[in-house]
């Protein structure tokens, strides 16, 4: 294996300029992550157009680090409050406010640091060795053959991305559509432009996620003007500061579970691997799997802190590996990632097998960054405990004014244009629309990024071929990538009818409400409230009634809406499902 180009990543990150970003980025992720209505992909959204005018490898670090740090922050307020920050963390949220309610908050706070920052940094040397042979293999790729990876991503992301396979393909096919407005690459005539001189290159990335990301998730935290959280606002800020010492008896009942610890991790970073899979289905995959195979598994659900380590050590897990299919395979692993893959196109670099050729230095960069934000997370969580408790009570309509005020201007410092702000705010109301009706919005982020990469390779195999179907055959590598492909489609579509019946079969068991709190979900299709994962909505195995798993529907706890009904990003994106 190469070193040379790992040491050059770590020549870019251990920069004074370079750690200074990295230490805001991951202080900011906390914030990020603490504050229900902020996602890390909305953050990401909108410091793009003033990330610009940085370094590419420093913007890279910022991005990454406020990534690592939000998976932390988000299961503070879940383990104080039972309002999980991020969609991932609601599994956090039914041992953590277990404990919480047992008195013992900084106890599950410190169990969560530790295993957000373990699993965070074993996952991200995994992939500091797994780049280099994985881009090897991507870079005997041709246009056929990545042409068929762009599809099966598209198709595995979009259908993972939602409450329904086919809402998801469907809003996928609607942002592959408006990739084609502007110049066709082949030809140069203009598509879909009406005229207007400002769409002949395209639509503009940033604005269009700055107002899908950004402008409709605040729209909709508007309209929903009553949130759970209010009535549960408990002034946790002085428990965390009586138990610090509590903040390192984590780190210690942390490492007494290895084996979760370890399995944990290794499930994060496979699902991290698969596009659009995200936090929330591997949060809930190791959750499940680790009361199985635990010995204290009756124990899950009750406030026990393997309960803990099993959700925390994943999702950090999770988000070091997304690094992965987007760095060499140019499709975004998580909803962060594609504000990642915007940004390099914008910068000029094209993502995918050669980006380790052509920019290695700024690949492993990042890669290295985000070990390092892992390790930190540890001292300055300890640090930052108190803060992040009062920060939970910023009100809403304070959060919603300050990002519709720094979109908008974000919005406008891309071109100086004001076309482009009136550009978000149309996409603001269409990612509104989509949400309010339970469709997912970063499936349309994908067909933007992923359309013109597809009518590139697909012009170009076409090319090659002398316009032969055959072409797209020709090798033994592309045959087993469509054989993937066609297994795929068949197994979604099982899977979507099979959802259908059991939809189906719920409408009736519940005598056709669905009106309800437990199915209305976040404005991305909703995020799975905290509820058990492998019972769901089942008693608990040890009768205890009054100090059940948080979602339980108890009258002194509000039922759970992670982040007040908001979508989640990395991936972080199904409406849940009742069993």
């Amino acid at each position: 294996m190469d070193f040379a180009p790992i040491g050059a990543g770590m020549a870019m990150l251990f920069q004074p300029e370079a750690l200074m970003w990295l230490v805001a980025g991951l202080c900011l992720g906390f914030m990020v992550g603490v504050l229900p209505g902020l996602s890390t992909s909305n953050t990401a959204a909108l410091l793009l157009p003033f990330a610009i005018g940085l370094p590419t490898e420093n913007s890279l670090i910022l991005i990454v680090s406020i990534y690592a740090g939000s998976q932390f922050g988000a299961a503070v307020p879940a383990i104080l409050m039972n309002v999980p920050g991020e969609a991932g963390s609601a599994v956090t949220a039914l041992d953590g406010y277990a404990m919480t309610r047992k008195g013992k908050a900084g106890l599950a706070v410190g169990v969560a640091r530790a295993a957000s920052s373990i699993g965070g940094t074993a996952s991200g040397l995994v992939v500091l060795f797994l780049l280099g042979p994985l881009a090897v293999v991507a870079l005997s790729f041709n246009a056929r053959e990545m042409l068929v990876v762009i599809l099966l991503g598209f198709v595995v992301a979009s259908s993972l991305m939602g409450d329904s396979v086919r809402k998801g393909l469907m809003v996928g096919v609607l942002g592959l559509v408006l990739a084609t407005v502007g110049a066709s690459p082949l030809t140069g005539q203009n598509r879909f432009t009406f005229g207007t001189l400002e769409l002949y290159d395209g639509i503009e990335f940033i604005p269009a996620l700055i107002g899908l990301f950004a402008i409709s998730e605040m729209l909709y935290l508007a309209a929903r003007s009553r949130h759970a959280r209010k009535n549960a606002r408990i002034s946790y800020g002085a428990k965390i500061r009586e138990e610090v010492g509590d903040a390192v008896k984590g780190a210690r009942e942390t490492v007494r579970y290895p084996t979760t610890l370890g399995q944990s991790g290794f499930i994060g970073l496979i699902i991290g691997l698969v596009p659009g899979a995200g936090t929330t289905i591997a949060n809930f995959v190791s959750y499940s799997f680790a009361k199985r195979r635990s010995r204290n598994g009756r124990k899950f659900g009750t406030g026990h802190p393997e309960g803990i380590i099993a959700s925390e050590a994943c999702d950090n897990s999770v988000a070091s590996a997304t690094l992965v299919p987007t760095l060499t395979l140019g499709i975004p692993g998580s909803a962060t990632m594609a504000v990642v893959l915007a940004f390099l196109y914008v910068q000029g670099i094209q993502p995918g097998p050669r980006i380790l050729v052509t920019h290695p230095g700024e690949a492993y960069a990042a890669v290295l960054a985000m070990i390092v934000a892992s390790i930190l997370i540890l001292p300055l969580g300890i640090l930052l405990a108190s803060p992040l408790a009062l920060i939970t009570r910023v009100p809403v309509g304070y959060l919603v004014a300050t990002i519709l005020m720094i979109s908008l201007a974000g919005a406008f410092a891309v071109r100086f244009s004001l076309f482009d702000v009136g550009l978000a705010v149309a996409f603001g109301v269409l990612g509104l629309v989509l949400r309010l009706n339970g469709y997912p919005v970063i499936p349309l982020i994908l067909g933007l990024i992923l359309g013109p990469l597809a009518e590139e390779n697909l012009m170009r195999s076409l090319a090659l071929g002398n316009n032969s179907i055959a072409y797209f055959f020709g090798s033994p590598t592309a045959i087993v990538l469509w054989c993937v492909l066609g297994a795929s489609i068949v197994y979604l579509m099982l899977r979507s009818r099979k959802d259908k019946a059991r939809s189906t079969i719920d409408g009736d068991d519940d005598g056709g409400d669905t009106g309800g709190d437990t199915t209305e979900g976040g404005p991305d299709g909703g995020v799975p409230p905290a509820r058990r994962p492998d019972e769901a909505g089942a008693e608990h195995r040890d009768g205890s009634d009054d100090e059940g798993p948080p979602g339980r529907h108890r009258p002194d706890v509000p039922a759970q809406h992670p982040r007040d009904d908001k979508e989640t990003p990395d991936g972080e994106h199904s409406r849940p499902r009742r069993h």
